[in-house]
């Protein structure tokens, strides 16, 4: 009968099979910790003679040649070849780490029940929490899943005390039927000495276990950073890929508004938010945007998207003393012409409702042909580029006026803020100058991150030149020479009647619009035909038949054709007109109106003469879209509209309608006979 000790044995032919080429397994440095005393210099010889003695076993030598050169006997070869083929902490093979001396690879285990102890008993105890964990090998996973319970809901400032961690343990223990007679319940202190300091080190089993218990919200974002693997996409050429992020603004600013007497008043407004759009590639800011309003909407954020692939940066009329654009300076679509009108290929966005909006993913996307990245909630890291560019200008801008709100409570709040923003007059279109200056400035400040030089430098490299090392992609241009970017498409019923004698029209948002020649088209009506709605600018839309022939430039009737408004802009008015708080009439500019509304408006149970800051934000939105300038009322009597109103953008060829082709009145014969 074979001895169990042999039937256990192995083969070197079948530890060789098993075992990875020496080459890759895990070294040993004999420089470390090398001093000239004679421990050191037999510590290193004992651990020269066992790697020989495994190099030499692995080659095939006899036990005796090995025995011969090195010492190591038999029985000790194959044990140190067995120690170095265990799978250590970190996943791989002990290797030549198992043959340093006086290395323990098993932690200790007790083998002896624990007996009964008298309370001042010392000694005994030894290994006792090992031996619970043996006993219950998934007692552990339960505790760390029991520790994430606890954690949720609570501030990253919370740390459970010793007596928290004691108790979870106890619960845990009962669970598995644990009695009395048992450890740690028939020691003096419960086992707390033991149980404590183990609870504490189960929150520092990884990395992102210790940060998720110890750290806040930014220590958790950057752990999710610097795990060594290099991104799947990178993001190696401009344009590839830009960021896109919101920042609310921390600073409060004034608007003034003029009174019936001719006089200036000064309203504070409530916090902006400022978008901008980073190359990924070079850092470059190609397009930012300062938003009137308590949140973003989609509506801005397709605006920023539009602003920064359609729209040419040029200088601003500064008007702020000693503010100069630096040479060199400015947003590349002004300043690169290769950059002009460029589309990138990702669009990296948070997951913000504003970004989620279908305006977004559906409208915007499709239009220019991108791939959008929202990236996983609550990681603002995988945006860093944008991210660090608001954080500059924050400190550079916002944070040294006298009405900053600081980067968080209680850190950096000026006092009285709000009032310091009207008594020293900190006006929002002249910190947008400021902002301005200071993008044109990021662009043209080298930096490590582009080998120091500068994002303009960068980006010139790479598109300019006689052979350029890659070529941006742009829009193609419609028949009539527009971007149809972020162009809303909806399919919309002519209507009118014959009979009453009303000429077709369309209705988009309760208000009509029509133009010569849909207002003599009588064969439309009852209809459907497709109109491309701008809804920065609802003045007037442009229709197509449904087999794709253009049909014109349809105008908004009467006063809201007059005044640029928005989407959001029009909801409000009409808003406010169905509560019949807003009355509106054919021969009034509804945006006027609107705009006195809001001058007039103060809060209850106040003596406010100027509009509260929710109103004065609104209004200077609106004013700022329409291009006049927001002025008090008294509330007795209408005054004429005597502002400036800006023209309609598109150009007036638009709204002329070239002459009528020969087959045109047979082509809508045919049309009609479908």
């Amino acid at each position: 009968m074979i001895p169990a000790k042999r039937a256990q044995s192995w083969s070197r032919k079948e530890a060789l099979a098993s075992a990875e080429p020496l080459d890759a397994w895990p070294s040993v440095d004999f420089e470390l910790g090398a001093s000239p005393d004679d421990k050191t210099k037999s510590r290193n010889q004992m651990l020269a003679n066992r790697i020989k003695a495994i190099q030499m076993f692995s080659q095939g030598k006899t036990y005796r040649d090995i025995q011969a050169v090195t010492g190591q006997n038999r029985a000790m070869v194959r044990i140190l070849f067995k120690r170095c083929l265990e799978i250590a902490g970190d996943g791989r093979i002990q290797g030549y780490r198992a043959l340093l001396p006086y290395v323990h690879l098993r932690s200790n285990a007790r083998r002896n029940t624990v007996r009964e102890k008298r309370p001042e008993q010392q000694g005994g105890m030894s290994c006792a929490l090992a031996a619970i964990l043996a006993r219950f090998p998934d007692m552990e996973g339960k505790l760390v899943d029991q520790l994430k319970r606890d954690r949720r809901n609570k501030p990253a400032q919370y740390h459970p005390t010793g007596t928290n961690l004691v108790r979870i343990f106890h619960g845990a223990l009962r669970r598995e039927k644990v009695t009395d007679e048992e450890w740690p319940f028939r020691t003096k202190h419960q086992g707390r000495h033991t149980i404590v300091p183990y609870m504490r080190s189960l929150f520092r089993q990884s990395f992102s276990c210790a940060v998720g218990h110890e750290g806040g919200p930014e220590a958790k974002a950057h752990a999710a950073t610097g795990r060594g693997p290099a991104s799947i996409i990178p993001y190696a050429e401009p344009f590839d890929a830009v960021e896109i992020d919101a920042y609310k603004i921390d600073a409060f600013f004034s608007i003034a508004f003029q009174t019936p007497a001719a006089t200036l008043t000064e309203v504070t407004l409530r916090r902006l938010w400022l978008l901008a759009a980073v190359e990924r590639m070079t850092t470059a800011v190609l397009a930012y945007s300062v938003v009137y309003a308590s949140e973003v909407r989609a509506t801005d954020v397709a605006a920023l998207i539009r602003k920064a692939i359609v729209e040419v940066w040029h200088p601003k009329n500064l008007t702020v003393p000693l503010l100069a654009y630096p040479p060199g300076s400015g947003l590349p679509s002004g300043v690169i012409p290769e950059a002009a009108h460029a589309v990138w290929s990702v669009t990296m966005l948070d997951g913000a409702l504003a970004n989620l909006a279908c305006r977004i993913h559906d409208f915007v996307r499709r239009s220019t042909g991108f791939v959008i990245n929202w990236g996983p909630p609550g990681h603002f890291e995988r945006r860093p580029n944008v991210e660090r560019t608001f954080a500059k200008i924050a400190m550079n801008v916002f944070q040294r006026f006298p009405s900053t709100t600081g980067s968080g409570h209680g850190d950096g709040r000026a006092p009285d803020a709000e009032v310091a923003a009207g008594r020293f007059k900190i006006r929002a279109d002249e910190a947008e100058q400021l902002v301005d200056v200071h993008f044109a400035e990021h662009n043209a400040v080298a930096g490590e991150r582009n080998y120091y030089n500068t994002p303009l430098e960068a980006m010139r490299q790479f598109l300019c030149g006689d052979s350029p090392r890659c070529m941006v992609r742009t829009l193609p241009p419609n028949i009539g020479g527009l971007p149809r970017l972020a162009l809303r498409t909806e399919v919309v019923t002519v209507r009118g009647a014959i009979r009453s004698g009303r000429r077709p029209y369309i209705q988009l948002e309760n208000v009509r619009y029509t133009n010569p020649l849909l207002a003599d088209s009588a064969w439309l009506l009852g209809k459907q035909i497709v109109i491309h709605i701008d809804d920065e600018d609802l003045r007037q839309v442009r229709a197509f038949l449904t087999s794709g022939e253009e049909y014109g430039v349809l105008v908004a009737r009467g006063k809201w054709g007059v005044t640029k408004h928005d989407l959001t802009t029009r909801r409000a008015i009409f808003s406010l007109a169905h509560r019949r708080i807003l009355q509106l009439c054919q021969t009034d500019d509804p945006v006027q109106t609107y705009l006195d509304w809001l001058a007039v408006k103060a809060k209850a149970n106040t003596k406010r003469q100027a509009p509260a800051p929710k109103e004065a934000t609104e209004a200077a939105r609106v004013a700022r879209d329409a291009g006049v300038n927001p002025r008090l009322g008294d509330g007795s009597t209408k005054r004429k509209p005597d502002l400036r109103i800006e023209p309609i953008v598109e150009s007036l060829k638009l709204t002329v309608m070239p002459p009528l082709p020969d087959d045109f009145f047979t082509t809508k014969k045919r049309l009609n006979n479908r």
